[in-house]
């Protein structure tokens, strides 16, 4: 297993068991990718003490998160200081070796959608995929999911990276913006815009729609 699948929140590390586990869920990631992003996302969300305990590197300045979730296209998005952070991250280190095979204008709008969306997140569980998350029952009422089966076929229904964006965040919303893994959240991003691109993977079980409804409905039943 990579340091990029092993590195999770202290209180998560424990549910790592084998490197199977974690490839289960990267369908649109590289490893590099992942690590990469976790640790802008731990630097972007964690307070000091917590932080501290995952990397000597220190948090961004303060603010830096709020711009970006204020942020509603993909253009405000690509001006912040939190998007140049792990734009440059990535090109420093997790595409150093192997350069994608993507354009560069295709990657900077998929990180962009990534990080708007990403920012969001206050807390994260590792290995727990975002529809599962919105499949379990809202506290307190029953058997009422997080996210209504309409909202969810809905939020699967996105044509643009802004709609992406709007629906995702919300979807975060009903989550409380916890109990989701960050890696697996930017993942679902990553593999729509591939997607949208014309890009299928050849086993439909591999599919941002499957992938998506399968976690939201085993956690239905």
């Amino acid at each position: 297993m990579s340091e990029a699948e092993r590195q999770t929140s202290p209180a998560a590390e424990a549910t790592v068991t084998t490197s199977d586990k974690v490839k289960e869920y990267r369908h649109a990631l590289t490893s590099d990718e992942a690590y990469t992003l976790r640790l802008w996302w731990q630097r972007l969300t964690l307070d000091p003490p917590a932080l501290k305990k995952i990397t000597g590197k220190p948090a961004f300045p303060r603010g830096v998160r709020a711009a970006l979730r204020r942020c509603d296209t993909i253009e405000s998005v690509m001006l912040t200081e939190a998007f140049r952070h792990l734009w440059q991250a990535l090109e420093s280190k997790a595409w150093q070796k192997t350069p994608p095979k993507t354009s560069r204008d295709q990657r900077i709008k998929t990180w962009a959608a990534i990080a708007a969306v990403a920012s969001e997140l206050r807390a994260e569980t590792f290995d727990a995929p975002l529809g599962k998350r919105l499949g379990e029952k809202r506290p307190n009422t029953g058997d009422t999911p997080r996210m209504s089966d309409l909202r969810f076929q809905q939020l699967l229904d996105c044509h643009t990276p802004e709609e992406l964006m709007r629906r995702f965040r919300r979807a975060l919303k009903l989550a409380d913006n916890t109990g989701v893994s960050i890696v697996h959240l930017a993942d679902m991003v990553a593999l729509w815009a591939r997607e949208q691109r014309g890009q299928y993977r050849a086993e439909a079980t591999q599919r941002f729609a499957f992938v998506m409804s399968d976690a939201y409905f085993q956690a239905r039943a």
